[in-house]
């Protein structure tokens, strides 16, 4: 071999293992030397370790140092300073921080070797080992093997050997809970039909017929059945086995174990009802609903779809859907479903798809979302399609009608300005129209005021008039009388003219005694109250007796009258007036008739006077209601042609009406309304 200088600080640095080298100052340990694979695991660069201190440039942040301040990796190198042997940490936790600035959970295994020169201890070198993966793999194995043992305690995996020959079979605690058969005698043994009579009714026979095929043909053996355990339940396993033969090839040893499975299952059960509800309720949504796998391949379609498209199954799936477009929409559709699948982003586009029901190709709007496991990746594309032909029909209908009623505003804005200027014209002749209208309305106003003014006065002078006639009356009545009684007989033809003067001064006397009434039911304050009109007819009736027995009438009431708001000479007068009426004016071949009714609802009463007297001409109807009104002569009828006046003048003052039908020759009707008020 020839003899060659070795070049140690290269065969340092080319070493596949880690290694730096600290100095000997037991507070700093600074850092002399480091190798390429040292500083690739740490995540520095040469100029930040070279020179500097271990701990201030990897701050210890174990549990350990941070409650007493020195670590395990501390310990170890001050104790080869003590020493001069080397040692090792074990498997220590030292986190470090990356380049952002964030500690990641790291392992290590350090050990440190000291370095002599002359036999002085100059300094110590680290071998350093990351074992973070292998802890972690360490864990993971922890954690498997408790799930196992938590598994076999709970029953959920169970074990079996069967010796074919001897046809016992032995097992675990597990196995016999999930066949529901005692635990000593499967640690002993049992016959294989002892097992076998604890499967599902149902699994027997499969089961059976499994596992004398694999006795006859096979090695391997797996079966899905159910047991009846030992709370007698039923739960799903798997059963996995491998058959072992001798030389000859005769079945000897069957061993296996069994997992129990009713967990998963369950799950696939709810899982199964699950998706069939899905699938239910987007077979009955009027949308287009699709599935799709990662790749972009169409695996599902709704009812809907298949009924819209017309299509068969056999053609629809994969990328069948893509013929079903517009030809102008077909690439666009595409390329944007495409990019869509690359880039993992929601999908949506406008696109034209044939309609079976009208034979054309409708705008439709398709949208689908990717659903992602728990590590982010697409496992499924769940899609829609909705048809908005008629939406996009409305739009372009909209926007038509926009721009015509744009135009027609246009329009109606240059019309409303002409119409504008006309009606500002309008306007100022209607301030005038109304100006000249006001001045009318107040000059009515005064004449009306100065009216009533002047039908007060009018009234008020009848009443005096009337009250100051009295007293000239009485004395020409009086002088009449002592005439008539004193020279009745020596008169002559003066006699005659006595009586003349006696007749007009009665009949002046009662036109007087009228108008004092009319006036009266104007001037004087009449006091409302409630009245029984029943009450009032007896005894205007009484009043009327005198009357009645020298026409030989008869006054009828038919049924019971109301009671109103009113005054009580008003309603005596007004009775008195129409029945002295019906009994006047009768047919001498008639007796006379008058009949009283009444009938109300809920605003006012109806009272209806009539008889069966003369009649009155329909031209006079309402003539007969004015003052000095009469229709027929003094010689025939007696009167004033106040009475009625009187009737309409206090039912008028009640907010009443009065009126009249009548027929020649057969008879007069009064009907008087009155408000109801206040109702007793």
């Amino acid at each position: 071999m020839n003899n060659q200088t070795i070049n140690y600080e290269s065969l340092f640095e080319t070493l596949p293992e880690r290694y730096v080298v600290f100095s000997t100052d037991s507070t700093i340990f600074t850092m002399l030397a480091a190798n390429e694979q040292y500083l690739s695991i740490t995540g520095k660069e040469r100029n930040q370790v070279i020179g500097h201190g271990l701990f201030e440039v990897f701050p210890d942040t174990s549990e350990k140092a941070i409650k007493t301040g020195k670590g395990d990796l501390r310990e170890s190198l001050e104790k080869v300073l003590a020493t001069e042997k080397a040692d090792s940490t074990g498997i220590i936790r030292y986190d470090l921080a990356d380049e952002d600035g964030v500690l990641k959970v790291r392992y290590w295994q350090a050990t440190h070797y000291p370095l002599f020169e002359e036999e002085k201890l100059v300094g110590i070198l680290q071998s350093t080992a990351d074992v973070t993966e292998l802890v972690h793999s360490n864990e993971q194995l922890k954690l498997a093997n408790y799930k196992v043992e938590e598994a076999l305690s709970a029953g959920l995996i169970g074990s079996w050997s069967w010796d074919i020959k001897k046809d016992i079979v032995t097992a675990d605690e597990g196995l016999a809970h999930l066949f529901g058969v005692s635990v000593e005698q499967a640690i002993a043994g049992l016959p294989l039909r002892v097992f076998i009579d604890s499967i599902y009714e149902q699994d027997k026979e499969a089961v059976t017929k499994q596992i004398q095929s694999t006795l006859d043909h096979g090695d391997s053996f797996e079966c899905e059945y159910r047991t009846i355990d030992t709370h007698g339940k039923q739960r799903w396993v798997i059963a996995r086995g491998k058959v072992e033969r001798d030389s000859e090839g005769s079945a000897i040893q069957f061993p296996g174990i069994m997992i129990d499975i009713s967990s998963r299952k369950a799950a696939e059960a709810k899982i199964q009802q699950s998706e069939e509800r899905l699938r239910f309720m987007a077979d009955t949504m009027p949308q287009l609903v699709w599935v799709a796998t990662p790749d972009g391949g169409v695996e599902y379609y709704n009812k809907h779809w298949f009924s819209y498209t017309g299509v068969n199954k056999e053609i629809a799936y994969g990328e069948g859907w893509n013929d079903l477009l517009h030809t102008s929409d077909r690439a666009r559709a595409r390329r944007v479903w495409r990019k869509a699948l690359e880039s993992g982003e929601p999908y949506e586009i406008k696109y034209r798809l044939f309609h079976q029901g009208s034979g054309v190709h409708r705008w439709v709007i398709g949208r689908a979302l990717p659903f992602r496991n728990s590590k982010g990746e697409i496992e499924k594309w769940y899609g829609t399609c909705t048809d908005i032909d008629d939406s996009i029909r409305e739009i372009e209908m909209r926007k038509k009608l926009e721009t015509e009623l744009k135009q027609e505003r246009d329009r109606l804005e240059a019309h409303v300005a002409e119409r504008t200027s006309q009606l500002r014209l309008t306007n100022e002749g209607l301030r005038q129209e109304i100006k000249k209208r006001q001045s009318i309305e107040k000059k009515i106003r005064e004449y009306s005021d100065e009216l009533q003014r002047s039908n007060k006065e009018l009234e008020e002078f009848a009443y005096v008039s009337s009250h100051d006639l009295q007293e000239p009356l009485r004395k020409i009545q009086a002088f009449s009388d002592l005439l008539a009684e004193e020279y009745g007989g020596k008169l002559g033809d003066g006699e005659e003219y006595l009586t003349r003067i006696q007749s007009s001064a009665n009949r002046m006397s009662t036109l007087i005694e009228d108008l004092l009434v009319f006036s009266r039911v104007t001037t004087k304050p009449a006091v409302s109250k409630p009245v029984d009109l029943n009450i009032i007819l007896e005894h205007t009736i009484a009043d009327l007796q005198d009357r009645i027995e020298k026409e030989k009438g008869v006054v009828e009431v038919m049924g019971a009258l109301p009671t109103v708001m009113a005054d009580e000479t008003h309603m005596r007068q007004l009775f008195q007036n129409l029945i002295s009426n019906a009994l006047k004016f009768h047919s001498p071949n008639n007796t006379p008739v008058v009949k009283v009714s009444a009938s109300c609802d809920e605003d006012e009463c109806m009272i209806r006077v009539s008889d069966n007297g003369i009649g009155i001409d329909e031209k006079y109807k309402e003539k007969i209601f004015a003052v000095f009104q009469r229709l027929n002569t003094k010689q025939a009828y007696e009167g004033t042609g106040i009475g009625l006046a009187v009737c309409k003048k206090i039912i008028e003052r009640y907010g009443g009406t009065i009126q009249i039908e009548s027929q020649l020759g057969v008879g007069t009707t009064f009907i008087i309304t009155m408000p109801i008020e206040d109702e007793v």
